[in-house]
C-alpha cells in the first residue's frame, strides 16, 4: 500500500490535506484533515469496504473520537454544527467528508434529548 498527496491547500489559517490510499494502481482509500483555526477534523475511508474506519474532530483542544459510528463522548451542538458546515464544503471532492457527514448526522439523530422509546414525552 501506498499513499499519494491529491490536495494540499494552506491559505491563511486553513489548511486541507487530501491523500489517496492506493494498492498498486488501484486506489483503496482515502483521507482528509482540515484545520481552520481552532477547529480540526480527520477521517479515513475505504473504498473497497465503503466503511469510514476513523473520525476525530476536535475544537480547543478537546476531541471527539468515532467508533462503529458513535462517539466517544457527547458531542457540543456548537461543534456538530461548525464539522457539518466544514465538511459540506469539503463533501463536493472527498468520499471521506462525505462519510463523515452521514456518521455526524446520524449519531447527532440518536444523541436527541426526547427519545421515541420515552413514554414520559408522548401527550395524552
Amino acid at each position: 500500500m501506498s499513499e499519494e498527496l491529491a490536495v494540499l491547500v494552506r491559505r491563511g489559517g486553513l489548511v486541507i490535506k487530501k491523500t489517496v490510499i492506493k494498492r498498486g494502481e488501484e486506489v483503496t482509500g482515502e483521507y482528509i484533515y482540515v484545520r481552520r483555526g481552532l477547529f480540526e477534523a480527520e477521517a479515513e475511508f475505504d473504498l473497497e469496504d465503503d466503511v469510514l474506519y476513523y473520525l476525530q474532530i476536535c475544537w480547543l483542544r478537546r476531541c471527539y473520537v468515532w467508533f462503529d459510528g458513535e462517539p466517544d463522548r457527547a458531542v457540543p451542538n456548537a461543534l456538530s454544527r461548525r464539522a457539518t458546515s466544514i465538511l459540506k464544503e469539503l463533501g463536493e471532492f472527498s468520499v471521506a467528508a462525505r462519510a463523515a457527514l452521514r456518521i455526524l448526522a446520524s449519531s447527532k439523530s440518536r444523541s436527541s434529548r426526547v427519545r421515541s422509546s420515552d413514554l414520559s414525552h408522548r401527550r395524552v
